[in-house]
């Protein structure tokens, strides 16, 4: 019987991805430093470098003028540039066919003011 993890290549193939995987929350700034996203968070690099964090369960993206933008949950882009993100920590967002947005407990357009900057 052939198990899918008994091929050495298998094994290997994990080896590699898992610490590949605890590193996607972690991001290089301008200067060279890698810093790391507090828990349930994500984060991402403004136009000039900088790094800002959204808060637990939250999302963090770049609007149409890469302004740091976050929102309380995850956030899609909308055809006309509008970040829009689900009013719940952890809730989805997705476009429908129109590409407008659809969230989990309603839509909200995404703030900069939700955003945290990402320290040490």
């Amino acid at each position: 019987m052939n198990y899918p993890l008994s091929s050495p290549w298998s094994i290997l193939f994990l080896g590699l991805a898992l610490p590949l995987a605890a590193e996607a929350r972690c991001i290089t700034t301008r200067y060279g430093e890698t810093l790391c996203a507090p828990a349930e968070s994500r984060c991402v690099n403004d136009r000039y470098g900088d790094p800002h964090c959204s808060g637990s369960g939250g999302d963090a993206v770049l609007d149409r003028y890469g302004t740091a933008v976050c929102g309380v949950g995850r956030c899609v882009m909308e055809r006309d540039g509008n970040v829009m993100c689900s009013t719940e920590p952890r809730g989805s967002a997705a476009l429908d066919r129109y590409a407008k947005a659809v969230c989990t407990g309603g839509c909200e357009p995404a703030q900069a003011s939700r955003c945290k900057p990402l320290t040490k």
